[in-house]
């Protein structure tokens, strides 16, 4: 999380609006690091020692809104 190297993502799906989300999973991360990286642009920062459940329950939420909203279908099928 600290190299930032996730903002780039962010950067990306926003100037092309890819409509998905970066949702953070970090061993390590303080509340100003948690602070900022919603204030970058990241939906969630998760603690992958504690919250892996969440994580995994976070992914699903996200990829099931996508599919209902059409996000992922394919370009010939409709």
């Amino acid at each position: 999380m600290r190299d930032g190297s996730w903002r780039r993502l962010t950067d990306i799906a926003n100037h092309y609006d890819l409509g998905f989300e970066v949702v953070l999973w970090a061993r390590s991360f303080d509340l100003l690091e948690w602070t900022e990286a919603l204030k970058d642009g990241a939906f969630d920062v998760l603690d992958a020692m504690c919250e892996q459940p969440k994580a995994v329950e976070s992914t699903k939420t996200r990829f099931v809104g996508s599919l209902s909203e059409g996000r992922w279908a394919r370009p010939e099928s409709g």
